[in-house]
Order: C-alpha cells, then sequence, then structure tokens
C-alpha cells in the first residue's frame, strides 16, 4: 500500500509504505508540518510508534523535519549525503544517526541512487510508484526539463532521465504524485 499523506509545498512531500516487513516514511516534511502528518497517519489508521522506517531522500530540512515524530523508526538516508559545505549544499547538521539506506532490508523496496539535486539524493522505488524527493520536486521541472538548485546539472540530469525510462507513477519532491508519466 502506497498513501502520499502530504503533497508538498513548503515542506516536501510524505508518502507512507506499507509492506509486509515494514510501515515506512519516504520523507517527513518540514517541522511547520508536523500537526498535518500526524493527523493524516491517524486517518490512514497509524500510531506514530507503528512507523518502523524512515527514508530520508537527501538531508534538506524541509525532507527531514519530523524525523524526531517517530520513535521507534530506523533512518535511512544515502552516506553520500554532504556532511560539510559542497558546491550548493549546506552543512547538515543533524542529531539522527543515519543508516546507509542500501542497508534497508525489505523485497519490496528498491532504493535507487539519484544524484543532482544533492550528491547523496536517493529515489525509492515501490511497486508502481517512484518517490523522487528533490530529483523532480515538481510538475513544472518535469515538464520543462528546466532543472533548478542542483549541485551538479549532469548528474541531476541522467537521474532525471533514469527515473522517466521506469515508466512509474512519480511522487515529487514538493508537488504530489504524477501519473502515469513515461519518457517520451
Amino acid at each position: 500500500m502506497l498513501k502520499v499523506l502530504f503533497e508538498g509545498g513548503r515542506g516536501s512531500s510524505v508518502t507512507l509504505i506499507e509492506t509486509s516487513k515494514h510501515n515506512i516514511l519516504v520523507d517527513t516534511s518540514s517541522k511547520d508540518m508536523k500537526e498535518l502528518i500526524v493527523r493524516r497517519l491517524e486517518e490512514e489508521g497509524f500510531d506514530l510508534r507503528d512507523i518502523d522506517v524512515i527514508v530520508n531522500t537527501h538531508l534538506h530540512a524541509g525532507h527531514t523535519g519530523n524525523n524526531d515524530l517517530f520513535p521507534k523508526a530506523k533512518i535511512y538516508a544515502s552516506p553520500h549525503e554532504c556532511v560539510g559545505r559542497c558546491r550548493g549544499c549546506l552543512i547538515y547538521t543533524h542529531e539522527f544517526k543515519y543508516i546507509p539506506a542500501k542497508e534497508l532490508d525489505d523485497d519490496e523496496i528498491i532504493i535507487m541512487n539519484t544524484p543532482g539535486h544533492t550528491w547523496g539524493s536517493i529515489s525509492v522505488i515501490y511497486d508502481d510508484f517512484v518517490i523522487v524527493g528533490d530529483a523532480i520536486p515538481n510538475r513544472s521541472v518535469l515538464e520543462s526539463r528546466k532543472l533548478i538548485r542542483c549541485v551538479d546539472e549532469i548528474s541531476a540530469r541522467s537521474s532525471l532521465n533514469r527515473i522517466l525510462r521506469l515508466g512509474k507513477n512519480i511522487v515529487t519532491g514538493h508537488d504530489g504524485i504524477i501519473r502515469n508519466y513515461y519518457l517520451l
């Protein structure tokens, strides 16, 4: 089961995935979305303690702001995320211990490296969906192919093209689901 709890805007999209092994959130949006996320989880029949995995597509605050709400969750991210200042990335100062995303043990989930927005950006493939974070932040970037806010445009364009070749529904970083978008 996949459900977009929040389609983004100021903060990131928040996606709930229920597999046979885990209750996963992909990104947790910004701090100001806390009450909305808690309410949407309750509407879906989940308590904060039911979430046992968080996958952060990258470590910008608009995607990690509510990680602390989930006391039982293991938090996964790319080990390639910046830990200092590098070509446009900010210094990340998180009190969380991140587990390398490739260590997520769930046969229903595939983690795909999609660098460009940050060096360690990742996407999550589940069923007929790919949750892409800011590899594709919104519909406008997808339709125009004009990349914005990336540390490396060549990597970002390559990631965008690999995502589109999957032929899956896309959950963008800040604009919800774009259904059945295929590379033409």
